[in-house]
């Protein structure tokens, strides 16, 4: 029975989602984005699914002074920059090196006295060349900087829940409601996730949008007139039993944004008559809460009607019961 209903929800699955195996024309591993993860963790995947957090113990409760971020691939060209959007507004260089694990680079989030609490924005922006094509990658990446030590003043400041973008990015993609009011991501499994894809700062209409999961699973949408985007993330945890269910695992999706235009130009002396830009942003998302309160309401039924039928059992055999009664038995009679 099991297995027969993991097949008809693949199945559904699969009717209502469109997949396709690359992304938005792009293999997997050519496309540029950002992790707290080294490119030796995650190869060609967007980053493992696991529990929230990362390898250096960050998470959405807790803050540190610095932050790294990596780059999935070593190839970077010359020129190439880091520019970091803090929750205040202001705008800051990114410094990039590159080491053992790739390109990386890392983030300031001094002072830790909650004056910086909330969600900063962070790209890359590399340019180069290529049979006469201009491209540009614009990786980005959102990053909580929160500690609940800190208390939560900003709870309905809606300059500081409300989401920023850089007007001077050639391409970014800005998602909405990924947070609540605590600074705790909120996205789960079932829900829409909707993007909106800008050219500095402008609707992208007519962008390809590929949103790829985790699991390998993807759909590529065309973003509307106004730039916006969306699908609804699948639900793709089905651990074996039930007993292994974790409700605080989390699943993966890049969503990969991309444009072309005639645009002619020069860039570092070399000619080109077409521009490619490829925009990245990878999220994640937890199990939906449906998922594990159903089962646990389920266990609780199924708890109350074994002590109801308990309970019966034992008031039937009490009510059959005879008290003992001594019989005095006089053979004379």
């Amino acid at each position: 029975m099991k297995h027969f209903m993991l097949l008809v929800c693949s199945v559904i699955a699969l009717a209502l989602f469109p997949l396709r195996t690359s992304m938005a024309g792009h293999d997997a591993g050519e496309v540029l984005y950002l992790s707290e993860q080294p490119p030796s963790d995650h190869g060609n995947a967007h980053g493992r699914q696991g529990k929230r957090g990362n390898e250096q113990g960050h998470g959405e409760h807790r803050a540190s002074a610095e932050r790294t971020w990596y780059l999935n691939l070593h190839d970077l060209h010359p020129g190439a920059e880091a520019v970091v959007l803090r929750p205040d507004g202001k705008r800051a260089k990114g410094l990039l090196s590159h080491g053992k694990d790739g390109w990386s680079f890392v983030v300031d989030t001094k002072p830790l006295d909650g004056s910086l609490d909330g969600f900063f924005n962070l790209y890359v922006i590399d340019r180069n060349v290529s049979e006469g094509t201009l491209i540009v990658r614009a990786p980005k990446a959102n990053m909580v900087n929160h500690s609940c030590g800190w208390g939560h003043k900003f709870k309905f400041d809606e300059e500081r829940f409300r989401t920023k973008y850089d007007e001077a990015m050639p391409l970014e993609i800005v998602a909405e409601n990924l947070w609540d009011r605590n600074f705790h991501s909120k996205t789960m499994s079932g829900d829409r996730l909707q993007v909106n894809v800008l050219r500095n700062g402008r609707p992208a209409p007519k962008a390809q949008v590929s949103f790829r999961m985790g699991s390998g699973w993807t759909k590529t949408v065309e973003a509307d007139n106004d730039g916006k985007a969306a699908v609804q993330l699948i639900r793709d945890y089905y651990p074996e039993t039930w007993s292994l269910f974790d409700a605080r695992k989390f699943s993966t999706v890049l969503v990969t944004a991309s444009i072309e235009e005639q645009q002619k130009g020069l860039y570092e002396g070399r000619a080109y008559a077409r521009t490619r830009l490829i925009a990245t942003l990878p999220w994640r998302y937890v199990p939906q809460r449906a998922e594990y309160t159903s089962y646990a309401f389920g266990l609780g039924i199924a708890s109350l009607f074994a002590v109801a039928s308990g309970g019966g059992i034992y008031a039937f055999r009490a009510r059959r019961k005879k008290a003992f009664q001594e019989v005095d038995f006089d053979e004379r009679a």
